[in-house]
């Protein structure tokens, strides 16, 4: 599925890294920029090799400092030294569906693994070659559910709130890199992962929160990605852009 919006003529060119790249949030990420003119990386823990939408594939497991730092390495070798890079998305992630105290320890360690050492994971690895381009942008997908968390996704939710205050920090720090940090925060999406749960009952109760009375789909979170990609928007940084259907402006 490919981009209904004009291309922006400032990512024509551009190398950029996107994260959970096989399925989901990510793939379409690939798709969209790809149509733009990026030049994409994607990251995955499966084999991305002869994904349609991906110019380079990297296999490793956003959780594992090492298996990042060693694929890094090994594909784009020293910062500079292959590919010029000018933007990284750290959008892989996951969610658990389950009262707090119901969470048990090792479905908290994986989300808090994944939502968060994952985007710290890559962001050491990627900053330096980040600062070998001259600087770039980074964007983290974070979520309405930072912002206004619902029932039964507490760790989910408070993961998605520390990724809003981690690229906030992050800005701050690394501007004088030129290296601009921004946070993606999308309401519920309408994915083939998650069709068959918000086209039942439960989807019928969550649309009652959404002012706009339904679920977004994939497209309409291109325009909001790309403006915060583009390099045109040089004064745009530390910001959390909300897509989520006015959800959390409600009560």
């Amino acid at each position: 599925m490919t981009s209904a919006i004009s291309p922006a003529a400032g990512l024509a060119g551009k190398t950029i890294l996107v994260t959970g790249a096989s399925s989901g949030l990510g793939q379409h990420f690939c798709a969209m920029l790809k149509a733009q003119g990026a030049r994409i990386i994607g990251l995955a823990r499966r084999d991305l090799a002869g994904a349609p939408n991906v110019d380079l594939a990297i296999q490793a497991d956003v959780t594992d400092p090492q298996s990042v730092n060693a694929a890094i390495e090994k594909t784009l070798g020293s910062p500079g030294s292959k590919e010029t890079l000018y933007g990284l998305i750290n959008n892989a992630g996951i969610a658990i569906t389950a009262g707090l105290h119901e969470t048990s320890p090792e479905d908290e360690q994986r989300v808090l693994l994944t939502n968060l050492s994952g985007i710290t994971n890559m962001t050491r690895a990627l900053v330096p070659h980040l600062k070998s381009s001259g600087g770039g942008v980074i964007v983290n997908i974070a979520s309405v559910l930072g912002i206004r968390p619902l029932k039964k996704v507490a760790i989910y939710s408070a993961t998605k709130a520390a990724v809003i205050q981690m690229t906030r920090s992050g800005a701050i720090e690394l501007t004088r890199d030129n290296i601009r940090v921004n946070a993606l925060a999308p309401g519920y999406v309408r994915t083939n992962l998650n069709a068959e749960l918000l086209d039942g009952p439960a989807g019928d109760a969550l649309k009652k929160k959404i002012p706009l009375g339904r679920f977004a789909q994939l497209q309409e979170l291109d325009a909001p990605l790309a403006c915060l990609l583009d390099p045109a928007n040089s004064y745009m940084t530390g910001s959390v852009l909300l897509v989520d259907g006015g959800m959390s402006a409600g009560l």
